[in-house]
């Protein structure tokens, strides 16, 4: 946990958006806006919400335009879709966003099928969009375990010294610190993908906090 007031954030009152939003430039135009969603943990209704929709089904990403961050600490809630079939969404929180080399890394759910799994991934023009893993957490190395069902989950991030600690509800995540020296600053934003082909996905995020170290 961090202490004091993060100088970025993000409730999204009233399905409205407090930063300013954009739409990677290297996917599809899908952009992040507001929802109201009765289910927000926050105890107030509204939510951020980024779909798939533009062109069909594939990866969407948006990002906050303020400052290109080196260090920070994150913290959000985001709702992890869950489904038995093979195939499925991923919902996640993207950072270190370069829009101009074209490449991030990313933190996402991919709870579907027989091995529901959690992944931190390095991901862009280099990798010819297909993910780089750097870990993946599946069964009882997932604080908790996997969901069983879709629902709000709180996860956090930590960046310093281009490595990256993890948290899943308030438990650190094994096996960290992980080398993320590939982007050296970037963007926050929101990631929604789907996993096994064409299908739509969308991630919806609520309390959004960032405290920068740099």
């Amino acid at each position: 946990m961090h202490s004091g007031e993060a100088s970025i954030r993000d409730s999204f009152r009233n399905g409205t958006p407090e930063l300013d939003w954009l739409p990677y430039p290297n996917f599809n135009q899908d952009n992040l806006r507001g929802t109201i969603d009765e289910t927000s943990p926050e105890g107030e209704a509204g939510v951020g919400v980024l779909d798939n929709k533009n062109a069909g089904g594939f990866a969407a990403l948006s990002y906050a335009s303020t400052n290109s961050l080196s260090d920070f600490y994150l913290e959000a809630w985001i709702h992890a879709q869950v489904t038995r079939g093979e195939k499925g969404p991923l919902n996640g929180i993207a950072f270190r966003i370069d829009t101009v080399s074209g490449n991030f890394y990313r933190l996402a759910t991919q709870f579907m099928g027989a091995e529901p799994a959690l992944s931190l991934a390095y991901v862009g023009k280099e990798t010819n969009h297909f993910p780089e893993y750097l870990k993946r957490w599946r069964g009882e190395e997932i604080p908790g375990g996997a969901p069983q069902s879709s629902g709000w989950q709180k996860i956090a991030i930590a960046v310093y010294d281009s490595k990256a600690e993890l948290y899943w509800n308030g438990t650190n995540l094994p096996g960290g610190p992980f080398p993320i020296e590939r982007v050296q600053s970037g963007h926050i934003g929101v990631y929604a993908n789907f996993v096994g082909g064409l299908g739509h996905a969308e991630t919806k995020v609520d309390g959004l906090r960032v405290w920068p170290r740099n």
